[in-house]
C-alpha cells in the first residue's frame, strides 16, 4: 500500500521565477481539480486573489522597483502561509483518495508500507492542552504524537461545548506538538482535538477551554 503526502518544498523556494511558476501550477490545479472539500473554498479563494496580485507585482518587478520588489516579497510570505494551510486540508480530505494529490500542483511523494503492517487504532489524543500565546488572537494547541496518526485536526466551540451543531472545524496541522492557531475571537473558547489516520479520523480528546485575549 501507498501512503501519498504533499511535499512542503514550495517554503524553500528563493526565485521568485520558480515560486511564481510553482503558484500558477497550483492555481491551475486547484481550478481543475474535482472533489475538492468544501472547508477549502475560503483558502482557495485568497490564495487565487493573491497569486494574481503576485502575477502583477512579478511582471512590474521585472524593471527593479524597490516598492514592487517588497510588495512581490511580501506577498510570496503570505501566499507560502496560505500554501501550508491549503496542503494539510488537501491531505485530510484525500486521505482515502491520496492519488487525487497528485492533480493539485503540489509535489506529492510517495511511502511504500508493508502490506503484513499491524494497524494500531488511533486512540483519543490524552494530554491535549491549549494555551494562550500572548498575541492577540493566538493560542498554541499541543499534543503527543501517536503511531498511524498522519495529521491533527482542531475544532472550536465559542458556545456550548455540549451542542455538537456549536463546534466547527478550525485547522489540521502536520505536527500534533505545534498547533499555533490564529484569528481567534476574544473570549472563552473551547477546543477539541482528534488524530487523522490513513484510514480516517480517531475519536476526539476531552474539550479544553483558555481565553483568548
Amino acid at each position: 500500500m501507498q501512503r501519498r503526502m504533499i511535499k512542503r518544498d514550495f517554503r524553500q523556494i528563493r526565485s521568485p521565477v520558480k515560486f511564481f511558476a510553482f503558484c500558477k501550477k497550483v492555481q491551475h490545479g486547484l481550478t481543475d481539480t474535482p472533489g475538492l472539500p468544501d472547508s477549502i473554498a475560503a483558502l482557495r479563494q485568497q490564495f487565487l486573489e493573491k497569486v494574481d496580485r503576485l502575477d502583477t507585482t512579478y511582471h512590474l518587478a521585472l524593471d527593479g522597483g524597490r516598492s514592487v520588489i517588497r510588495e512581490r516579497e511580501k506577498l510570496s510570505e503570505e501566499i507560502v502561509v496560505l500554501l501550508d494551510q491549503i496542503a494539510s486540508v488537501l491531505e485530510a480530505a484525500f486521505i482515502l483518495n491520496p492519488d487525487a494529490l497528485l492533480t493539485t500542483g503540489f509535489t506529492v511523494t510517495q511511502e511504500r508500507r508493508s502490506a503484513n503492517r499491524v494497524k494500531l487504532p488511533l486512540v483519543a489524543p490524552h494530554d491535549f492542552k491549549v494555551a494562550n500565546a500572548g498575541e492577540r488572537g493566538r493560542a498554541l494547541a499541543t499534543a503527543s504524537t501517536f503511531a498511524g496518526a498522519l495529521l491533527h485536526e482542531i475544532h472550536i466551540n465559542q458556545k456550548d461545548p455540549s451542542v455538537e451543531d456549536d463546534w466547527f472545524h478550525k485547522a489540521i496541522f502536520p505536527d500534533s506538538q505545534n498547533m499555533i492557531m490564529d484569528n481567534l475571537a476574544a473570549g472563552n473558547t473551547y477546543f477539541r482535538m482528534r488524530h487523522q489516520g490513513q484510514e480516517g479520523p480517531g475519536p476526539w480528546s476531552g474539550v479544553v477551554s483558555t481565553t483568548i485575549t
